[in-house]
């Protein structure tokens, strides 16, 4: 393993490691906000669907990042190529929905009674927004690496940038996947 590669690499850990520990802290609170109310559970009919939808999207996502990376070791360009424009496109599509989740999420908010349930979904909101954000940087890191297949930059031997890339895809839809458990499971 190359030396920048390497660097690339124990970085991207550490930030991940990093963001594990912001994400854990935030669903300890939520727990604690959510046992300490004496609230009713938020009922699922009022759980935004547009947040289950956009669950599909990032595992296509995801999918789509290990076909890129599947397909650029082993020097298949073209498909490369179109499986990176695809994981771009639905993370645009994701994005879309989770847009249109945090929208409904800060209407019940607004209309929720302050028998904590306001501190459930002001959380709640929170912590997709920060999530929608980390995807928001996921997408910019994908453009560049969009960008860079684009000019033949990777190929069989050189492409940890694609593999950077699709762990923390991976990494973003392991975290969604608990989180909206949690939100769920938490009713």
């Amino acid at each position: 393993m190359r030396r920048d590669e390497y660097q690339a690499k124990f970085g991207f850990y550490l930030f991940t490691a990093s963001l594990t520990a912001f994400f854990l802290s935030g669903m300890v609170a939520y727990g604690i906000i959510r046992i300490a109310s004496k609230a009713p559970a938020i009922p699922l009919k009022s759980f935004p669907p547009s947040l289950l939808l956009s669950t599909l999207c990032m595992f296509l996502v995801s999918f789509a990042m290990h076909k890129a990376v599947v397909n650029v070791r082993r020097e298949r360009q073209g498909p490369f190529r179109r499986w990176l424009y695809s994981a771009a496109a639905l993370s645009l599509v994701f994005l879309g929905f989770q847009t249109v989740g945090l929208h409904a999420l800060l209407e019940l908010h607004m209309e929720a009674l302050e028998d904590g349930t306001t501190k459930q979904f002001a959380l709640m909101f929170f912590l997709v927004l920060v999530h929608a954000l980390h995807v928001v940087g996921g997408m910019s890191f994908l453009s560049g690496v969009v960008m860079r297949a684009r000019r033949h930059y990777y190929d069989h031997e050189k492409h940890w940038g694609v593999d950077i890339c699709a762990m923390y895809w991976h990494f973003l839809d392991v975290v969604w996947i608990v989180m909206l458990g949690i939100f769920l499971l938490s009713r």
